[in-house]
Order: C-alpha cells, then structure tokens, then sequence
C-alpha cells in the first residue's frame, strides 16, 4: 500500500470513530436518574443547564475534532 491509500484509510477510520462518538448518547440504553440533574441556574431570567448537555457538548466537540481530522487526511491522501 502507498502513502495516499494508507492516508484515505486512516482518514475513514477517524470519521467511524467520529461517528460512533457522535451516537453514543443516543445508543446508551442505561438510563441514570440523575441524567436531569439540573447543574446551573440563572436567577435572573430562569436559564438552567443541565448535565446531560454538558456531557454531550463535550462529546460533540471530540468528534468533530475526530471528524475535522479525518477529512484534512483524505484531502491529503487524495493529493498524494
């Protein structure tokens, strides 16, 4: 195998894991009861975060992290 074909597979391989990531919270069947724990609210106007979102914000970010990744190394595999 040459360098772009290895650099397309890694690249695939970083969007499945991406991917997988991205599902996770809707592939979790045990259901805690505090998933509404409510972490935060606002006095003044009564805007509450609440944990869930949390924990998904940041799963969200590190995939499109995983994402971003995978698509800069098929472009670069492409290229070669």
């Amino acid at each position: 195998m040459n360098l772009s074909t290895i650099l397309i597979l890694v690249g695939l391989s970083f969007n499945i894991v991406a991917s997988i990531i991205m599902l996770y919270p809707f592939l979790n069947t045990r259901k805690n009861i505090d998933d509404d724990f409510i972490v935060d609210i606002n006095i003044k106007n009564g805007d509450f975060t609440q944990k869930k979102h949390l924990k998904d914000k940041k799963l969200g970010t590190i995939a499109y992290i995983f994402f971003a990744i995978g698509f800069i190394l098929q472009f670069f595999g492409t290229l070669i």
